[in-house]
């Protein structure tokens, strides 16, 4: 065997154990609150939403891509176990949404930024649009109402620094 080999071999099941780690255990719905918290810990924040349901929040990935929330019923029985930050997910925001009902969906934003001459508060999700595009999505809020008065998409330029500029070096 080839040095190459003998050293592809374990790099290549190291790579397939980070990125395994990466995702979340799946849960079926009806899991109870003490199995889910058994494998994921202690969740790091806790909403109580409407109806007697309890939301549990696990802010997690690099520079905060992923939020898997784990929504519990009135029963303490998970009803619904997912990654928040998605596009499909922040499809779900609709114009006039309460802030509460944002931080229910999506958890805690990773940046908030407030900007008195428009009146208006921005919340920052960073999250992975595919494993090669690492966006920031923004809801903006009527600084006032604290509703939702548009949503904005970015490249992460930070996580992407070569689409930062208008063209190659020189133009």
């Amino acid at each position: 065997m080839t040095l190459h080999r003998i050293l592809l071999v374990p790099a290549a099941a190291l790579l397939a154990a980070g990125c395994a780690s990466l995702e979340p255990p799946s849960f079926a719905p009806g899991t109870s609150m003490a199995d889910v918290e058994s494998r994921l810990g202690r969740p790091p924040s806790v909403v109580k939403a409407p109806g007697g349901e309890t939301v549990w929040q696990y802010p997690k990935g690099p520079n905060g891509q992923r939020t898997y929330v784990a929504d519990f019923g009135p029963d303490q029985r998970l009803k619904r176990f997912y990654q928040a930050l998605t596009i499909e997910e922040f499809a779900k925001i609709r114009i006039g949404m309460p802030e509460d009902e944002i931080r229910l969906l999506f958890g805690p934003p990773g940046e908030t930024m407030f900007f008195s001459r428009m009146n208006e508060q921005v919340w920052s999700y960073h999250y992975q649009a595919s494993w090669s595009d690492n966006r920031i999505f923004n809801v903006h809020f009527d600084a006032s109402s604290r509703a939702v008065r548009s949503t904005s998409d970015q490249v992460d330029p930070l996580l992407n620094p070569w689409n930062m500029g208008s063209g190659p070096a020189g133009m």
